[in-house]
C-alpha cells in the first residue's frame, strides 16, 4: 500500500470519528456554559450611614472573585475604564451561607440599622443559612439573642456565636484569673475562676457602664501582670481596640491586652474574631466551605481581615466602626462595599 492511500484511509476514519463524537455530544446534550458580567461600586454620592460619620466617600469597585464551579475567568477593561471579570461558568446553586457581624451591622447601641431587620428576614426567606457572629463579651448569649429579638430580629441562641463560649472550651478545667464583665461569666462554665495560682489570664471586653472602672483596675492589670510572670498563659476574648456606640467611639479592652503583651512579652491568644478557631466553628456549624462563604461585617480588621485569611468572602458595610477615610487605609480588597445590610440581600439576588 502507497503512502499516498495510507493517508487517505487515515483522514476518512478521522472524518468518520469526529461525525461520530459530534452526533454524541449532539444526543448527550451537555451543560451549556452560562457567561455573566458584574462589577460592584460604591457610589460617590452615598453618604456613610455611621452614627458620627456622613462625609461621602470615594468610588471603590469590587469584582466578585471566581467561585470553585467556575471554569474560565478573562479580565477586560470596560469603555468606561472599571475593570470588569468576566466569568464563563456550569450552572451551580447560590452560595447560601452568611456570617452577619452583629454591633455596627445590625445596630449601634441597641439602635437598629435602618432596615437590617427586613434584610435579616429576606435573606431567611431565599435560603440563606445564617449565623451572628459577635465579639460583644459583656453579656451571657442568652441575653444578647433576647436583646436582639426584642430589636426584632429573628434568630434562636444557638445561632449567636460568643467568645465568651469558646473560652469555655478552651479553658474548661484550668484556674483562671479572669478580668471580664460580670455579666459574662454564665457562658464560663467549666472554668474555675481564681484570684490567684492561675494556669491562665482571660482578659474580657469593655461595656458602656462604669464597671471596666473596677475590672481593669490598676490592681487587677497588676494582679494579671504577675500571674503571667509566674507562667500562666494569656488569652482574651477579643482584642478590639475601639467600638461603635450612639455617644461615638469607646475604647475597648485590646489597650489593655496590648499592655499586657508589652510589659510581659507574652502574645495573647485571641478566642474571638479574628482568629481562625473562631471562623471554624462559625462555618462547622453551618457546614459550610469558606470559599462559599460570606463574612458581613463594618470592622476591617476584625471582621475582614480574618474572613479573608480563613479564604471566606467580604462585604464592608459602611455603618458602625465604618469611616469615610477607611477605603483609602484598605490594605486588602472586599468583594463589595455596601451601604448597610438592607442593601445585602438585593445585592445577591442581582449578582449570584
Amino acid at each position: 500500500m502507497s503512502f499516498a492511500t495510507s493517508r487517505s484511509i487515515a483522514s476518512s476514519r478521522l472524518r468518520a470519528w469526529l461525525r461520530s463524537s459530534w452526533a454524541t455530544a449532539r444526543r448527550t446534550a451537555p451543560a451549556r456554559a452560562t457567561t455573566r458580567r458584574f462589577c460592584v461600586g460604591v457610589s460617590d454620592g452615598d453618604a456613610s450611614t455611621s452614627k458620627t460619620a456622613s462625609t461621602r466617600v470615594s468610588a471603590l469597585f469590587a469584582c466578585w472573585p471566581p467561585g470553585p464551579d467556575e471554569r474560565e475567568t478573562r479580565s477586560s477593561i470596560s469603555p468606561g475604564a472599571m475593570e470588569t471579570e468576566r466569568v464563563t461558568r456550569i450552572d451551580s446553586e447560590p452560595m447560601a451561607c452568611i456570617l452577619l457581624d452583629v454591633d455596627g451591622v445590625l445596630h449601634v447601641s441597641g439602635d437598629p440599622i435602618p432596615g437590617a431587620q427586613q434584610a435579616v428576614r429576606r435573606l431567611r426567606d431565599t435560603g440563606h443559612s445564617l449565623r451572628f457572629v459577635t465579639n460583644n463579651s459583656t453579656r451571657p448569649r442568652a441575653q444578647l439573642a433576647e436583646e436582639l429579638r426584642s430589636l426584632g430580629f429573628d434568630l434562636t441562641d444557638d445561632e449567636l456565636q460568643t467568645p465568651a463560649l469558646t473560652a469555655a472550651r478552651e479553658l474548661a478545667g484550668k484556674r483562671v484569673l479572669a478580668l471580664v464583665m460580670a455579666g459574662v461569666v454564665p457562658d464560663l462554665e467549666g472554668v474555675e475562676l481564681v484570684g490567684d495560682s492561675a494556669d491562665a489570664v482571660l482578659i474580657g471586653g469593655c461595656d458602656e457602664t462604669v464597671e471596666p472602672n473596677q475590672v481593669f483596675s490598676y490592681m487587677n492589670l497588676a494582679r494579671a501582670f504577675s500571674e503571667i510572670q509566674m507562667g500562666a498563659d494569656l488569652y482574651c476574648l477579643h482584642k478590639n481596640r475601639w467600638w461603635q456606640t450612639s455617644r461615638g467611639p469607646l475604647l475597648d479592652a485590646g489597650a489593655f491586652v496590648a499592655g499586657l503583651e508589652y510589659a510581659t512579652a507574652v502574645e495573647a491568644t485571641v478566642l474571638g474574631k479574628p482568629s481562625p478557631a473562631y471562623f471554624a466553628a462559625a462555618i462547622g456549624v453551618l457546614q459550610a466551605e469558606p470559599a462559599l462563604t460570606w463574612l458581613v461585617g463594618d470592622d476591617v480588621e476584625a471582621d475582614l481581615h480574618g474572613a479573608q485569611m480563613f479564604g471566606m468572602r467580604t462585604a464592608l458595610v459602611r455603618t458602625g466602626k465604618f469611616r469615610p477615610d477607611t477605603l483609602e487605609r484598605l490594605d486588602l480588597r472586599p468583594d463589595v462595599v455596601l451601604s448597610s445590610i438592607a442593601d445585602l440581600p438585593e445585592w445577591l439576588e442581582r449578582s449570584l
